[in-house]
C-alpha cells in the first residue's frame, strides 16, 4: 500500500482498490492491517443492518482499525457501475464514492451539517464498484416519513414532537444556506434530509451529496429546479417552505416557476417508474444478467446457457447469470422431455384441481378439528454455532427439523454434529435430512450417489427420512430436465435404502405454487422414481399474505391441491403432502432470496408466518410445514450478524404459537367477513386466534368470558384490541363457548 499525506486525508493504494481515508479515522500510518480491516467492511457479509436497498446498498457496519479498541458505527454506501451510462459517468467524472467524499468534506468546511466522511474506495476496473463510507447519525429519522404524513394530514398523529410549519421552514432555510454558498445539490429531495431525532428542532444532516456541484452563484433555474424537487404537496405546506427559504415567500414570476417546476418533476418520476419497468424486462429478456450484488462473481467465460451458475454465499442459493432469452433457448432446445412428462400428467392434474376445489369448499362449509402438529425449522450449512442453534430449537419447542446438505461440498461436520445433538437430547426431535445438489452432481450420477452413500451413513442413526434433490423446477440448482431429477432421485433413493432400508423418502421439492411442475414430476412411471411423501417448498412471497390467490387458489387451496396430487399420483406411495420450505424474505439487500419488489419488514413475516401456519395445519391439508431457515440474515428466525442471535418477531411468533397450540385440537372458525380465526382446545383451556388479513379496520367482540389475552409474541393485553390488523392475538375463553361467527 502505497500512503501520502493530502490534507486531511491519507491516500491508500492495493492492486485491486484505491482511494482516501480521512486521517481523523486512523492513527497516524493507516500500518499492515488497515487493508484487511478495509476489506472486511466493504464486505457485504459484514453488515449489521440493511439501511436502504435500491441502485445503491446502505447498510450499518463497524469501523475499527488496528490499534483501537472501540469501534464506530459507520454507514457504508456501496454504488455499481454495471450499465454503460454509469460507466461514462465515471469516466468523465469519477466515482460517486468519491464525489460523495469530496462533497462531504467541502460542505463541512461551510457549515453544513452531513455525517463525518470516513474514507472511500474504488476498484480499479471501469465497470467495478465504489464505496463510501461516514459515520453513522444513531436514531436518524428520514425527512421523508414526515413529509408522507403531512401530506396525509396525520402528521400530529404520528409525529406529535413534530411541529411540520415549523420544520418546513427549517428545511427551506438549509435549501437557502446551500444556495448562499453555491451549492446546487441537485438532489434536494425528501430521502436525503435527516432528522437526528424525530423533533421540530433536531439538526437536520445532508446525505446523498455525490450529484452536487460547487458554483460561485446559482443561476435562478438551478435554484427553483433544487426546491422543486423536495415532495411537499399541499398548498399550505408549500408556502411555508418557501417562507424558510426566503421570508415573505417566492415573487409571483418565481413562485409560478417553482410550481411549474415541481409538478414537471412529480411527473417525470412518475413516467420513469413505468418506463424503467418496462426495460428492465426487455434487457433481462435479450442482454447478459447483471450481478444483483457486485459480491455475486461472474460465470465462467465461454460458460454455455446450462453452466453459467454461481454461488451466492449470502442468500445461501446459486444465482442464475443466464439471460432469460438463453434459458428459453434451452427450453426449446428440451421441449420434446418437457412434452411427454406434462401430457403423461395432465389429466390427473386436472382431476386433482376439481377435487382441491371441492375440498376448499368443504373447509369453508363444514371445517374439521385437527391435531395441530408438525411445526418445524430448517437449518443450512454454516448459519450459526452448533450449541447456539441447539438451545434455540429446544427454546421454539418444535418436534421436528430438517437439516440441509450441499453435498457438492461433502457432509457438513457441523449439521452432523447438530443432529447428533438433537438425536441425543432429552428432548426428542424428529430429524429429515435434504440433499441437495448442484450442476456437477447432475452432471456425474456416480459422484452423486457416492455422495449421498457418505451422508446417509453419517446419518442413518440420527434419522431415517430423507428429502432427495433441491428445487428440480429451477435451473440455477442444476437440474434442466425431468429426466435428470428422475436420475438424481434414483439413485439418491438407492443408496438411501442400502445404508436404511426402512427409510422415508420425500421428493420432489418443487419450489413455489407450480402445480403443473409437480404433476410432471411424479408421474414418472418408473419404480426407480418411487417415494413415500410429497415435499414441496411452498413460498407465496410474491403474492404478499398467506391468504392471498395465486392461479385462482388461496393457501388452503394450493395444498389441497397438492395433497390430492400426491394421493393419486403412482410415484408418491402414500399420499401424504408435507411443505418443506417456505419464508418470507426482508428487505436487507445481497442478504435477501428474493427481489425488493417482494421483501417484507420484520413485523408483517412474523404476522405471516403464523397465518401460513395455523391455515396450513389447522385446515389438515398439510401434514408438516418447516420454516427455512432458523438463523439467516436475510430471512431467519434469528439474525446471525453482530454479537449473538438476535431473535427477530419471527422466533417470538413461532415460540409463541407453539406453546399455545402444540398438541392442541383446532378447529377453523366461520368468522364475520374481514376476519379469520381458529380455536383450540388444549389442557381444559378454550384459546381462538383471531386477524383481520386485509390489515386493519375489523373489529372482534368474543362472547362469554375472557381468561387472557395475549399478542402474537406472548405479551399480556388488558383487552381485545378495538381493531385487529394483520397480527394474530391469543384470546383464552371459558371452555364451551360458541364456536363459530363469534
Amino acid at each position: 500500500m502505497t500512503v501520502e499525506a493530502e490534507g486531511p486525508e491519507r491516500r491508500f493504494e492495493f492492486d485491486d482498490l484505491k482511494g482516501s481515508v480521512a486521517q481523523a479515522a486512523v492513527d497516524g500510518d493507516p500500518g499492515a492491517g488497515f487493508e484487511e480491516t478495509l476489506r472486511r467492511l466493504l464486505d457485504p457479509g459484514s453488515a449489521l443492518r440493511s439501511l436502504h436497498w435500491g441502485r445503491s446498498y446502505l447498510y450499518e457496519a463497524r469501523w475499527r482499525p488496528a490499534g483501537r479498541e472501540a469501534g464506530t458505527a459507520v454507514v457504508v454506501k456501496q454504488f455499481r457501475h454495471d450499465d454503460l451510462r454509469a460507466r461514462l459517468r465515471r469516466r468523465r467524472r469519477g466515482t460517486r464514492a468519491r464525489l460523495s467524499f469530496r462533497a462531504a468534506r467541502r460542505l463541512r468546511r461551510l457549515g453544513v451539517s452531513t455525517p463525518e466522511p470516513v474514507l472511500y474506495a474504488e476498484s480499479n476496473t471501469i465497470d467495478g464498484p465504489a464505496w463510501y463510507v461516514c459515520h453513522l447519525v444513531p436514531e436518524a429519522l428520514e425527512l421523508r416519513y414526515v413529509l408522507r404524513a403531512l401530506n396525509a394530514g396525520a402528521a400530529s398523529e404520528q409525529f406529535p414532537g413534530i411541529h411540520g410549519p415549523t420544520l418546513l421552514r427549517r428545511v427551506g432555510a438549509l435549501a437557502a444556506e446551500l444556495h448562499r454558498h453555491g451549492v446546487w445539490f441537485r438532489d434536494l429531495t425528501s430521502g436525503n434530509v435527516l432528522l437526528a431525532e424525530p423533533a421540530t428542532d433536531a439538526e437536520l444532516f445532508l446525505v446523498d451529496l455525490n450529484r452536487a456541484r460547487f458554483r460561485r452563484r446559482l443561476s435562478t433555474s438551478q435554484r427553483l429546479r433544487d426546491l422543486s424537487r423536495m415532495p411537499v404537496l399541499r398548498p399550505e405546506d408549500r408556502a411555508e417552505y418557501l417562507a424558510g427559504y426566503r421570508p415573505g415567500g417566492l415573487p409571483a414570476l418565481q413562485r409560478l416557476w417553482f410550481e411549474a417546476c415541481h409538478h414537471g418533476f412529480r411527473l417525470k418520476l412518475g413516467s420513469k417508474r413505468g418506463a424503467r419497468r418496462g426495460l428492465r424486462r426487455l434487457a433481462d429478456l435479450l442482454l447478459p444478467r447483471r450481478r444483483a450484488h457486485p459480491h455475486i462473481p461472474e460465470a465462467e467465460r465461454g460458460a454455455s446457457a446450462t453452466e453459467r451458475t454461481v454461488w451466492d454465499p449470502l442468500t445461501d442459493q446459486p444465482h442464475q447469470q443466464a439471460t432469460r432469452g438463453q434459458r428459453l433457448g434451452v427450453r426449446l432446445r428440451d421441449v420434446g422431455h418437457h412434452a411427454r412428462p406434462l401430457l403423461r400428467s395432465a389429466v390427473p392434474l386436472l382431476l386433482s384441481v376439481a377435487e382441491a376445489r371441492r375440498a376448499r369448499r368443504v373447509l369453508d362449509r363444514a371445517p374439521a378439528p385437527v391435531r395441530f402438529s408438525g411445526l418445524g425449522v430448517a437449518v443450512g450449512p454454516g448459519s450459526a454455532p452448533v450449541a447456539s442453534l441447539a438451545g434455540a430449537i429446544d427454546d421454539l419447542g418444535v418436534d421436528t427439523v430438517l437439516l440441509r446438505f450441499h453435498l457438492w461440498q461433502g457432509v457438513d461436520s457441523e449439521l452432523l454434529e447438530l443432529a447428533r445433538t438433537l438425536r441425543g437430547g432429552e428432548r426428542p426431535v424428529d430429524l429429515v435430512f435434504q440433499f441437495c445438489q448442484d450442476r456437477s452432481l447432475v452432471r456425474d450420477p456416480g459422484l452423486w450417489r457416492r455422495r449421498v452413500e457418505e451422508a446417509a451413513a453419517a446419518l442413518a442413526p440420527c434419522g431415517r427420512r430423507f428429502l432427495i434433490g433441491q428445487a428440480p423446477n429451477r435451473s440455477k440448482w442444476g437440474v434442466w430436465r425431468p429426466g435428470d431429477y428422475w436420475s438424481l432421485l434414483a439413485a439418491g433413493a438407492g443408496a438411501v435404502r442400502a445404508e436404511c432400508p426402512d427409510a422415508c423418502l420425500l421428493a420432489p421439492a418443487v419450489i413455489d405454487f407450480e402445480p403443473h411442475a409437480t404433476a410432471a414430476l411424479i408421474h414418472s412411471g418408473s419404480a426407480a422414481g418411487r417415494f413415500d411423501v410429497l415435499a414441496s417448498q411452498l413460498y407465496v412471497d410474491r403474492r404478499g399474505a398467506p391468504e392471498n390467490r395465486q392461479l385462482g387458489f388461496d393457501l388452503a387451496g394450493k395444498l389441497a391441491v397438492l395433497r390430492s396430487l400426491a394421493r393419486r399420483a403412482p410415484d408418491c406411495t402414500s399420499g401424504r403432502s408435507w411443505v418443506t420450505e417456505f419464508n418470507w424474505p426482508l428487505a436487507e439487500g445481497p442478504h435477501a432470496p428474493a427481489g425488493r419488489d417482494v421483501a417484507v419488514d420484520e413485523d408483517a413475516q412474523a404476522s405471516y408466518l403464523v397465518r401460513y401456519a395455523l391455515e396450513a395445519l389447522g385446515s389438515g391439508l398439510a401434514e408438516r410445514v418447516y420454516w427455512w431457515q432458523l438463523a439467516a440474515a436475510g430471512y431467519g428466525l434469528l439474525d446471525p450478524r453482530g454479537d449473538g442471535l438476535r431473535q427477530r418477531p419471527a422466533y417470538l411468533a413461532l415460540r409463541q404459537l407453539q406453546r399455545e397450540l402444540a398438541g392442541a385440537e383446532v378447529l377453523r372458525l366461520r368468522m364475520p367477513s374481514g376476519l379469520r380465526g381458529y380455536r383450540a382446545l388444549r389442557e381444559g383451556r378454550e384459546i381462538r386466534i383471531v386477524w383481520a388479513p386485509g390489515g386493519s379496520g375489523c373489529s372482534y367482540r368474543p362472547q362469554g368470558e375472557l381468561r387472557a389475552v395475549r399478542d402474537r409474541d406472548g405479551r399480556e393485553l388488558e383487552r381485545v384490541p378495538a381493531v385487529l390488523g394483520g397480527a394474530p392475538v391469543y384470546v383464552e375463553c371459558e371452555t364451551g363457548g360458541p364456536s363459530a361467527g363469534t
